[in-house]
């Protein structure tokens, strides 16, 4: 009985630590694909995006230059994967979202954010109330990394 309830104990100790690191490897990977689309934006001296979108139990990316209509950016993309089991969180996410599931952060010629600020928020798979984020928090493309607090702010906890 003392071996089952440590097993128990273990068990979800390693879950929860197997979740925490899947969230920390998304929100790096996707910091540096963020970074790329501004990087990309500079050198071709013209307008990148990074996009973002849920599909089934993976997130996906793409980075490229903006293209006229969102239409197009669903069919005319290699999505990739992001290599973590992660979901995006709508709830907690802020960049701009298009009808289609797309969330995505643009960069003009000069790698300033062209639109919208705000942050992609990434929940794991497994119930566990871990969150980790990328905030795009100013206009000329600074990003930075946080994860979940103890009391939320504004409604949200990943500040």
């Amino acid at each position: 009985m003392i071996i089952g309830l440590l097993m128990t104990l273990f068990i979800g100790s390693w879950l929860s630590w197997l979740n925490i690191w899947n969230l920390s490897a998304a929100q790096d990977e996707s910091q540096q694909i963020i970074r790329t689309a501004q990087v990309s934006a500079k050198q071709s001296h013209q307008n990148w995006q990074a996009s973002f979108r849920n599909d089934q139990n993976q997130v996906q990316w793409a980075t490229h230059p903006v293209l006229p209509s969102s239409t197009a950016l669903a069919t005319a993309l290699v999505w990739n994967p992001i290599h973590s089991p992660v979901q995006i969180d709508p709830a907690e996410t802020t960049l701009y979202h298009s009808s289609d599931g797309i969330y995505r952060v643009q960069f003009n010629h000069n790698g300033h954010v062209n639109g919208r600020l705000g942050r992609l928020t990434f929940k794991g798979l497994l119930p566990h109330p871990a969150r980790r984020c990328v905030f795009v928090s100013t206009l000329i493309g600074a990003l930075r990394k946080a994860k979940d607090q103890s009391t939320p702010q504004n409604g949200r906890r990943c500040y």
